[in-house]
């Protein structure tokens, strides 16, 4: 019967998305090699004293592998 077949359908997905989330309970997170600490203390040459946190910093990446 065609209902039977798409129950079957449905519950096959049910489980399948389970596992998927057991799946992705048991592996552990990923971890950073080593940790760099930054300090931003100026950008364009400019204090960052009166930096309110509204706008975001320009970032550049130098030396990434």
């Amino acid at each position: 019967m065609l209902v039977d077949r798409y129950t079957k359908i449905v519950l096959t997905v049910i489980a399948a998305a389970l596992v998927v989330q057991t799946a992705k309970d048991l592996v552990s997170p990923a971890r950073a090699d080593n940790i760099t600490k930054v300090d931003i203390v100026k950008v364009d040459g400019r204090g960052l004293g009166r930096w309110d946190g509204a706008a975001p910093l320009p970032v550049r990446i130098v030396g990434g592998r």
